[in-house]
């Protein structure tokens, strides 16, 4: 993936996190899954790992959304550096 491809797709997750829908969702089930946990008798186990693998694979998506957004704004930096080192060679060109 290119610099450019990276920048567009970091964009795209930043929206996606900084939305009012993710937020809501990411509201609703965090608290439906502590409201479960908190429910489940402490004797069933199984409930109690069922639901901390939904909180594992809740919590793996939204560190893969903000891993590409990072990488989108990693890339934008390295680009703006480029840029700047080009203006820096042009004074001396």
């Amino acid at each position: 993936m290119g610099l450019d491809e990276d920048i567009a797709r970091g964009g795209e997750a930043a929206q996606v996190l900084d939305s009012a829908v993710f937020q809501a969702a990411r509201k609703h089930v965090l608290e439906g899954i502590e409201a479960q946990m908190r429910a489940v008798p402490l004797s069933d186990q199984v409930m109690h790992t069922r639901l901390i693998t939904a909180l594992q694979c809740w919590d793996a998506l939204e560190k893969y959304i903000e891993q590409i957004k990072q990488t989108g704004e990693i890339a934008q930096f390295q680009v703006a550096q480029e840029e700047e080192r080009k203006k820096r060679f042009r004074v001396f060109g």
